[in-house]
């Protein structure tokens, strides 16, 4: 099933265009769960369009484009996808087509769970250690009565998240609507790439992660083997 490509645009800030001269094109994934998003023509990254994972074969993925504050976006929606059994046949495609600036971890703002940190954990384990640092976790709530960060940073699981991902996170509503909290996410992702000097995460080194990762297993049945000899 291919996703369709829509254009949509979040109200911009013309003072924010300094990024836009730097990502023509600038490509971020958004993983995590569903639960903590709300889907509609007003969702400024993801539109109203949800991934139907449970009763379609997913063949790729084709990125959304947006544009938020003047800044043209894909969005590449993989939420929920982690879950799935498709997933694996997609992430070559999706390197492939895609050198990604930032991935985004969509997490419920409240009560978390080592649950929450599975998503991360799929993260990690896919695309290796590195992809860390291209990491930001996006804090979503349902009402303005948003639970103080302060608070939130003492639930230990958070704690683990935020301590993975360099403490880098943006709060925003279940709808993504917010035009201030969109430019500041931008603004984020900006800081987080000069940070990284200017570096996305390549095809290069998913394939590096990939050798090693099929090196590792080949090891692992050829240590069971001979546990059996």
């Amino acid at each position: 099933m291919d996703l369709s490509i829509k254009t949509e645009q979040c109200d911009s800030d013309s003072s924010d265009s300094s990024m836009d001269n730097m990502f023509p094109s600038m490509a971020i994934v958004l993983f995590g769960y569903s639960s903590s998003v709300q889907y509609g023509n007003e969702n400024s990254l993801l539109g109203e369009k949800q991934l139907n994972i449970e009763n379609a074969q997913i063949s790729r993925i084709v990125p959304l484009q947006k544009k938020i504050s003047e800044r043209h976006i894909s969005v590449i929606n993989m939420i929920d996808l982690h879950e799935t059994e498709h997933v694996d046949n997609l992430i070559g495609q999706l390197v492939n087509e895609n050198e990604i600036h930032s991935f985004i971890f969509v997490v419920r703002l409240g009560h978390l769970t080592n649950d929450d940190k599975m998503g991360l954990d799929w993260l990690q384990r896919v695309f290796g250690d590195r992809v860390l640092q291209f990491v930001m976790i996006l804090l979503t709530y349902e009402t303005e009565d948003k639970s103080d960060i302060d608070d939130l940073e003492k639930n230990p699981v958070l704690e683990q998240l935020l301590e993975k991902c360099g403490e880098r996170y943006q709060i925003c509503n279940e709808k993504m609507n917010n035009q201030s909290e969109m430019r500041e996410l931008m603004k984020k992702i900006e800081r987080m790439f000069n940070e990284n000097q200017q570096q996305s995460y390549t095809e290069e080194m998913f394939k590096t992660v990939s050798i090693r990762r099929i090196e590792l297993e080949n090891r692992e049945q050829q240590s069971g083997k001979n546990s059996f000899d």
